[in-house]
């Protein structure tokens, strides 16, 4: 029996020697794939200095000091309207006639007077030439005379009245009146506006009153209308103690299709840099201490790095201190990392 199990104990022993010596370790056969797939994969993003500027948004509203509701200088029937809704028209255009027939006889009677006058004068003045008749007599007729010049002269200007005219050169945007009506203040007759000279009106928060200044640039974004791009004219030395806002003027190039008490933003541009970094809000993270911090791959590893930053601009925050042009931060994977942390990068 033992000559039988001996030879089976030594025929065990070689195969777990050769087992043994022969199969290889598994550290020694783990190859560099398997290695880095134990790491923490992210990706990065190469920070590079670029333009950069912030700017806020106020409302306003688009005015013009071109427009005049023209009134008639006198209660009196419309007559005839003269030129059509719409209708280009220059300075001193008649626009509307107003009924004038009492006005014309009145006229009538104070030209026969003055042709009387005129003729006593011219009588009194030849008399006073030969020294006869007193002084006082040529006084009267001469101021008569003058009194009923200066009388016609001021009817003639009323009549004239009676044809409104456009105050300046525009459109005849509207006529409120019919042929026939009355027409008497203060009811407007007729609307002109000149679009040649639009402006927006808005009003700034007093915190922005040292950030806007005249000559500032500006967009402009209205419904309907393409985005402008333009400057502020003038600034408000005033602030309306009931809202603390300066009132704000922003031009409006010419040619513009903005119309009058249309609604407009007005994105001011209040910081503008040349050169500066910036980083999606996102990738900012906050410690319990409030700091602010970012992760950046240095050689192999993932290093938790302070910053300060400054202002939110469509989506990308300004880092004023802490990173440098160049520094790789990780944008994916950041959740998953410690401080020190191994990582592998993602390949795009």
């Amino acid at each position: 029996m033992k000559k039988i199990l001996k030879p089976l104990g030594l025929l065990a022993l070689a195969t777990a020697l050769l087992v043994r010596c022969g199969a290889p370790a598994e550290s020694e056969t783990a190859s560099p794939e398997t290695a880095n797939a134990r790491l923490t994969r992210v990706g990065v993003q190469t920070v590079q200095a670029a333009p950069f500027s912030h700017s806020f948004a106020v409302q306003g509203n688009v005015q013009t000091d071109r427009i005049a509701n023209v009134l008639a200088a006198f209660p009196g029937v419309v007559r005839e309207v003269l030129v059509e809704e719409g209708a280009k028209v220059n300075e001193g255009t008649a626009l509307v006639r107003i009924d004038a027939d009492v006005l014309a006889k009145q006229r009538a009677e104070l030209v026969t007077q003055l042709e009387l006058a005129q003729t006593l004068f011219e009588r009194q003045e030849r008399l006073w030439e030969k020294e006869i008749g007193s002084e006082v007599d040529y006084l009267q007729a001469q101021t008569g005379l003058e009194a009923l010049k200066r009388s016609l002269a001021t009817l003639d200007e009323q009549i004239d009245q009676a044809v409104i005219r456009a105050p300046f050169s525009g459109v005849l945007d509207r006529v409120f009146v019919n042929v026939g009506e009355m027409a008497a203040p203060p009811m407007p007759v007729v609307r002109v506006v000149d679009l040649s000279d639009l402006y927006i009106r808005a009003s700034v928060s007093d915190h922005y009153a040292g950030s806007v200044s005249a000559g500032q640039p500006v967009r402009v974004e209205a419904r309907g209308l393409e985005s402008i791009d333009s400057q502020v004219r003038r600034v408000g030395q005033f602030i309306e103690a009931a809202n603390r806002t300066i009132d704000l003027t922003v031009d409006l190039p010419a040619g513009t299709r903005a119309l009058p008490n249309m609604v407009a933003t007005v994105h001011i541009t209040d910081l503008a840099l040349d050169s500066a970094l910036a980083l999606p809000s996102a990738l900012v993270q906050q410690d319990a201490n409030g700091q602010e911090y970012v992760y950046v791959v240095r050689g192999d590893q993932a290093k938790k790095q302070p910053i300060e930053t400054g202002v939110v601009s469509e989506g990308m925050l300004l880092i004023e201190q802490g990173l440098k042009s160049g520094d790789r931060v990780i944008d994916r994977g950041a959740a998953r990392v410690v401080d020190g942390e191994r990582v592998t990068l993602i390949e795009s």
